[in-house]
């Protein structure tokens, strides 16, 4: 999954956005979460998403080692590991690119704007790039799924 987030401009106002992909990667997971073992397709109809996309997700679950895969008539996904052990940091590690706010953010990125060094803009968004990565590295997926 690439391009974690993405950055909109409405009415001047930045808000940033998940990706689609990865808003349907934490639905099959509350979904393995709250039902146990479950077919692609059962998962699909319980939060309303396409197949196909499912399918796609599960396989990069599968592939970062999140979800587990049984074939054959009694088939489908279950947990790799339980949630209350799975941080939305690491589920963003794990799926791709890690969660940055900006592009500057990223390790050895340079600054076509001021390549002499840093801004006050990066500056700041370091602050706000640290706040965020602290609240994703404290906040597992189980308290996220805890219906309310």
């Amino acid at each position: 999954m690439y391009n974690v987030l993405k950055w909109y401009f409405l009415k001047g106002v930045i808000s940033l956005l998940m990706t689609r992909e990865m808003d349907y990667a934490l639905r099959i997971l509350r979904a393995l979460h709250q039902g146990g073992h479950q077919s692609a397709a059962a998962i699909a109809e319980r939060e309303c998403m396409p197949k196909a996309i499912t399918l796609k997700v599960l396989k990069q679950l599968h592939a970062a080692g999140l979800v587990v895969s049984r074939r054959g008539p009694a088939g489908g996904y279950l947990l790799a590991e339980g949630c209350e052990r799975l941080y939305l940091g690491e589920l963003f590690h794990r799926l791709g690119d890690p969660l940055f706010i900006n592009r500057c953010q990223r390790e050895g990125y340079q600054c076509e704007n001021r390549p002499e060094g840093d801004c006050g803009l990066c500056r700041e968004l370091s602050r706000i790039q640290e706040v965020l990565d602290g609240e994703l590295r404290k906040t597992s997926l189980s308290a996220i799924f805890q219906e309310k």
